[in-house]
């Protein structure tokens, strides 16, 4: 599932480095602490105070986005040893194409589906199926092939745990998708708590690195300034704040 602001995109994500954990059990202090007026709390302390819910949610953030990297490996694992397992397409798989284009597509080392030509099949097969019209042979066959070959491999899936591990995956990314919403309706009080603030902006941002976001985004004459400008700004104050991006 992709994240909130990222573009649909069925292609496997990369699994990147992890980063270190916001500390953790110290963002709400002790019900002590929590008693003595601010004023003469020591600067620390007063600073996670005033920001106790964000840190504690920038915690959770942590954990949740450790875990979403964990699954995220353990998914590619799983396909690759489902896709070992699927059937081999029909020849006619691999052999159609229109206008150039081939139904069946090879990338790092797997066959994918040309979406844009299966979704013309069935519109073609959609609209001449009718008593007026007679059922071109070739698109029926092709279609038949292929709904053979992507039941074997959905089999393949839930034998070794693949289609488990994507509903988990997915699972987490929306209790993700929750907390930064939580995160957005709470103000920063402290350098501490808008930290927190960028690594939700980071988790949520396109599944790229920053600079290949910017420059893409560039190369899109629809793209406002204000979007690269926001990206550059992110990569800059996670840089000078020395956390970094860590996307899945």
């Amino acid at each position: 599932m992709p994240k909130p602001t990222a573009a649909a995109n069925a292609a496997p994500m990369p699994a990147p480095s992890r980063r270190a954990f916001l500390k953790a059990g110290g963002a709400l202090g002790t019900i002590a602490a929590l008693a003595v007026p601010v004023a003469i709390l020591p600067k620390a302390e007063a600073a996670e105070q005033a920001d106790a819910a964000l840190l504690a949610m920038g915690s959770e953030l942590e954990t949740l986005w450790a875990r979403e990297r964990e699954l995220a490996a353990e998914c590619s694992r799983l396909s690759a040893l489902a896709e070992q397992m699927r059937p081999a397409p029909a020849p006619l798989l691999l052999t159609f194409e229109r206008n150039g284009e081939h139904l069946l597509k090879e990338k790092s080392g797997q066959l994918w589906v040309n979406f844009r030509l299966h979704d013309w099949l069935r519109a073609y097969d959609a609209t001449w199926n009718s008593p007026t019209y007679q059922r071109q042979p070739l698109v029926a066959e092709v279609l038949a092939a292929l709904g053979e070959w992507q039941k074997g491999g959905e089999e393949a899936e839930k034998l070794v745990g693949s289609t488990a591990a994507d509903e988990e995956f997915e699972r987490v990314v929306g209790l993700t998708g929750e907390l930064c919403d939580r995160i957005v309706a709470e103000p920063a009080r402290t350098p501490a708590g808008l930290r927190v603030k960028l690594r939700a902006l980071d988790w949520c941002y396109p599944d790229s690195s920053h600079v290949a976001a910017i420059k893409e985004q560039a190369d899109d004459e629809e793209e406002v300034t204000s979007v690269r400008l926001a990206a550059s700004t992110l990569r800059d104050a996670l840089a000078i704040l020395g956390v970094g991006g860590a996307h899945v």
